[in-house]
């Protein structure tokens, strides 16, 4: 068993003081930088009171967000939380408002999405989300992947299922394992865009697997110590026949596609899949960043060391959608249904031709 590391905040009358299981990398990061609040004890306070109250971190954070940039905007205030940037009573406040919708948080307590709407005058364009769930903390012009899978996923923004990280870890001998080797040298470059649709399809179906079984993704999609054809010995002993990789993939590519089916019976398509337009909008500059020997703060270099950008997230959408064998609005066609054996499933908005598919 790995050991469990607690952390426990040292002062010993502070407003923030508490006991709690190291905090997960992308909750600290949702509940502390991305609002600019530095003090790691009011952190650890927001991450242990998000536990208390079955909130999620990452949407819990990024809505905090939020309410401070539209206050920044004059589009939100409230009488008793300064709203401020960087300010650990806002993160404590809002996150006990919204866990009891009282004053603001009640506004804010079905998230950025629907918030957004009560509000108006233009707060979605601050909405952090995609199909009502907020981002995850992968930045989307620089890592492409994540971008494209934050944007096609069937429950909205979530990196957890797709995972399409492989690029980003550097990890070549999983690539050529699993795409043509003509394609590997583009799809390991995380600033090129052309198969990242690949890599996000292939990371959707396997962790459609992972998650029907119950297996840790950091074994799998995370890591690839495991791949669906190691998976498949186990599911054969299991099941009584025997079953291969190829097709637990299918299987995977199956239960991704009945998920859309369903979104495309409650009215989404295309226009869903995107991303905010912030992000295809507006560049993200990358600075360097070094500890000033004097003063021990962190000082950022004059000039951006890159530009993070999306370059064409239209075409990366297009393929996507050949692969899978879905009409350009993003439903699945009826020989894709067929070779699914999913045809019983079809909603009648299916096009009547296929895309490239998969493979």
């Amino acid at each position: 068993m790995p050991h469990k590391v607690r952390e426990k905040i040292a002062t010993e009358n502070g407003p923030y003081s508490v006991e709690l299981e190291g905090p997960e990398y992308k909750t600290t990061n949702a509940l502390g930088p991305m609002r600019w609040l530095s003090d790691p004890e009011a952190i650890l306070y927001a991450n242990r009171l998000c536990n208390q109250y079955g909130m999620d971190t990452i949407s819990t954070g990024v809505t905090i967000a939020f309410a401070m940039e539209l206050h920044e905007k004059g589009l939100l205030d409230d009488a008793e939380l300064p709203l401020e940037w960087g300010d650990p009573k806002t993160v404590v406040g809002l996150i006990e408002r919204i866990a009891h919708s009282q004053g603001v948080g009640n506004i804010l307590a079905d998230g950025t999405c629907r918030a957004a709407e009560r509000i108006g005058r233009g707060a979605d364009y601050y909405a952090m989300q995609v199909k009502g769930l907020e981002l995850r903390r992968q930045e989307p012009r620089v890592s492409k992947g994540f971008g494209l899978g934050h944007a096609t996923s069937n429950r909205g923004a979530d990196h957890l299922y797709g995972m399409p990280s492989i690029d980003l870890s550097g990890a070549v001998d999983t690539a050529r394992h699993i795409f043509p080797a003509a394609i590997v040298p583009e799809l390991m470059n995380p600033s090129n865009e052309k198969y990242k649709p690949e890599m996000v399809v292939y990371g959707e179906h396997f962790c459609a697997i992972t998650d029907s079984l119950g297996i840790c993704k950091f074994s799998t999609v995370e890591e690839y110590s495991l791949f669906p054809e190691d998976l498949a010995p186990g599911i054969t002993a299991l099941w009584g026949e025997a079953i291969t990789g190829e097709e637990l993939l299918l299987i995977g590519e199956r239960i991704v596609n009945l998920e859309r089916l369903y979104n495309v019976r409650e009215g989404l398509g295309r226009e869903q899949d995107h991303l905010p337009r912030r992000f295809t909008e507006e560049p993200a500059p990358l600075y360097n960043y070094e500890l000033d020997p004097v003063s021990g703060e962190m000082r950022r270099s004059k000039d951006p060391i890159r530009i993070g950008r999306i370059q064409d997230f239209e075409s990366m959408l297009d393929r996507y959608y050949d692969l899978r064998g879905w009409s350009r609005d993003g439903v699945p066609t009826l020989q894709t249904l067929k070779r699914l054996g999913l045809e019983g499933y079809a909603t009648g908005r299916e096009a009547k031709t296929a895309g490239a598919g998969y493979g």
